[in-house]
């Protein structure tokens, strides 16, 4: 009988252990990572519980772009390009989410963003070591 309580218990504990893993893993697979040069990026944030671990995972990075319509409703597929200061293009991506974190050098940048059609400019965004430059974009 105490042979039969201990085994369920360890298979019980391998199931959490796997169960765990597993999740940690799926809430992983939602990310959109890449690096183009010195400039990596995440994206993500469709539900609730990626938005946590891409808000955790997002700290270090010094710009965070969300993106919404006018009702508030967050948007993916948002193309973001980013431009130097001679207006070189340096960077392009296509977001799987609201949210779009960019490790990017201090400097000031350019950056063009456009959703089904319809670009935004946004100039000289000054990217500081140490802090996150937080920009909304509403369409």
């Amino acid at each position: 009988m105490e042979k039969w309580r201990y085994s369920l218990a360890l298979v019980a504990i391998i199931g959490i252990v796997v169960s765990a893993s597993s999740i940690c893993s799926a809430e992983e697979d939602f990310l959109k990572k890449g690096r183009e040069g010195n400039i990596s990026f995440l994206s993500g944030g469709v539900g609730q519980g990626e938005r946590e671990t891409l808000k955790e995972m997002g700290k270090g990075y010094p710009l965070k772009l969300i993106f919404s319509n006018r009702n508030g409703e967050y948007l993916s597929d948002v193309t973001v390009k980013i431009f130097d200061q001679k207006d070189k293009s340096i960077f392009t991506t296509v977001s799987d989410g609201p949210w779009l974190f960019f490790n990017i050098p201090p400097g000031t940048y350019n950056l063009e963003v456009n959703f089904k059609g319809e670009q935004k400019r946004i100039s000289q965004v000054k990217i500081e070591k140490g802090s996150q430059k937080v920009l909304s974009l509403q369409w």
